[in-house]
Order: structure tokens, then C-alpha cells, then sequence
């Protein structure tokens, strides 16, 4: 919304241009947590930016191979195939802890997490207009098992329950504020018990970015900048062919390991790796 009014006033025309509404504070008003100290995921660590590629085929195999996540005893939970978002992030999670993790006796207390932003314009009872402005975001953790074979079973399963559970029972919750105080015990006591190692990602796939126009013609390419949050991963549609380019943000030695991983680098274009 925020681009597509900016290029409506970039080229003067004015019926394209609507307002924003302000409703943040209105759904979800402020409250105080003095005492509280939030972890922003900004760091002043390492963390280096670089981009990848996956083609529409190779993310069609991937898709193909995390099927199987969607079988269930249950018919209630057996559900359609992996979407190319859910399919990436769970071969990139199982890679990234491939590549990265120590042996487990060296560390009995890491436990690795799966963070997706979901949009809660959506999960609003009444949902919310395009033009509603604002983080108007949560956070879905899961926490998978340790397997990192090549079947990784359940974890697409996994997240896609953990972001069906943020729906507008949980988002009436929210808004009645028990539920974000008791989320942040919960990621509290989870933090504490030992080393936490997370993996986010974001998806701005779908977004109509390509079909903005600021009066000089449509762009010929659109990418994320390097971002300081450890360990956080952005997905952006590829111009065509149905492909997604994958931007990666990482401590520099990890993000080595995980281009170094063989069989994250099979379904990787080689035009992302120039």
C-alpha cells in the first residue's frame, strides 16, 4: 500500500491515491511493560547479506519432497501440498542446522527455532482494509526436532499448524492483551533454560512490487538490503519463471558453513551464486 501510494503521487494522479489508517493503537493500545526489556534482533555481531536463487523446478521438487508432511492419521489434518514459501523454509531450516550444529554434547542445551511473520490484516475480525498502516504482525515460533536427514518429516506440518493457531480467536486474545505477555513469558522461560538459536523468515512474495511505477517505468529488478538481524531470511519473488530469490541474513562464519552444505547448494541456481 505504502509503494503503491508513493508512485500514484510520484506520477500525479491523484485518484490513485488513498490515505493510510492509523489503527495500531486503536486495536492493540499501548500498554505499559516498564521493566521489560524487548530484543529487538538488531546486532551489532557479523552479519553479512547475500542472495540466492531457486528456480521454479527446483522449488517445485522441493514442494514434492516435503508432501509427505501432510499425511496425518487425522483427516482433519491432512491438507494440500507445501506452498513454495513453507517448502523453502523448511529445506533452509534443515540445512542451516546441517551445516551449523555442534555436537550435541557439546551443547545438551541449544534448542533452534522456526520464527514466520504472519499478517494479521487477515486474522482480524473484521479483517482489515489494504490501507490499514502499521506492524500489524505476529511472530509464529515452532520448534521442530533435530532431524536433518533428507526427509525432515512433519516440519511443514509443524509450522503450518503453529500458523493456523493465529487465527481471530487468538487475535481477539491479543487484543485483550493477555496473550502477548503470556507469549513473552513463554519465549522467556524458553530462553532461559538454555541457548536459543532461531531462524525467521519473512515473505514478501506475491507483493506487487514489480508493477510499481514512479513515473519512469516499471523496475527491472526489485531485492531487500542487507538487513542487521542475525539469523533472519527474506523471500521476494523473482521477476519471472515462478522462481523466488532468497536473501540471507547471517553471522559471517555461519553463512559459510551453510554455502558450503552440498545439498543446499544442488537447489541453488547458479546465477545465484555470481
Amino acid at each position: 500500500m505504502f509503494i503503491k501510494t508513493w508512485a500514484a503521487i510520484a506520477r500525479q494522479q491523484d485518484e490513485h491515491i488513498v490515505c493510510p489508517q492509523f489503527v495500531s493503537a486503536t486495536l492493540f493500545p499501548p500498554r505499559n511493560i516498564s521493566g521489560f526489556n524487548p530484543r529487538t534482533g538488531i546486532t551489532k555481531q557479523n552479519v553479512v547479506t547475500k542472495r540466492f536463487i531457486f528456480d521454479a523446478s527446483k522449488i517445485e521438487a522441493l514442494k514434492a519432497k516435503y508432501s509427505i508432511d501432510n499425511y496425518s492419521q487425522s483427516l482433519e489434518s491432512y491438507q494440500k501440498p507445501p506452498s513454495r514459501v513453507e517448502a523453502l523454509s523448511a529445506f533452509i531450516w534443515s540445512r542451516f542446522v546441517a551445516s551449523t550444529q555442534v555436537k550435541s554434547e557439546l551443547a545438551p542445551d541449544r534448542l533452534y527455532t522456526i520464527v514466520h511473520a504472519v499478517n494479521l490484516r487477515t486474522r482480524i475480525d473484521p479483517s482489515l482494509p489494504e490501507h490499514s498502516f502499521g506492524n500489524l504482525y505476529r511472530i509464529a515460533m515452532t520448534i521442530p526436532s533435530l532431524q536433518t536427514g533428507e526427509e525432515c518429516y512433519g516440519l511443514v506440518r509443524q509450522v503450518r499448524d503453529q500458523v493456523r493457531q493465529i487465527d481471530k480467536h487468538y487475535v481477539s486474545k491479543l487484543q485483550q492483551r493477555s496473550e502477548n505477555l503470556d507469549f513473552i513469558k513463554q519465549s522467556s522461560e524458553n530462553f532461559f533454560k538454555g541457548e536459543m538459536v532461531t531462524l525467521s523468515f519473512t515473505s514478501l512474495c506475491r507483493f506487487p512490487l514489480y508493477e510499481a511505477d514512479f513515473g519512469w517505468g516499471k523496475p527491472t529488478w526489485v531485492g531487500s538490503p542487507p538487513l542487521s538481524f542475525n539469523n533472519l531470511v527474506v523471500f521476494m519473488d523473482a521477476k519471472s519463471g515462478g522462481g523466488i530469490e532468497e536473501y540471507i541474513n547471517m553471522k559471517e562464519e555461519d553463512l559459510a558453513k551453510l554455502e558450503g552444505d552440498k545439498e543446499f547448494l544442488a537447489y541453488v541456481s547458479p546465477h545465484g551464486l555470481k
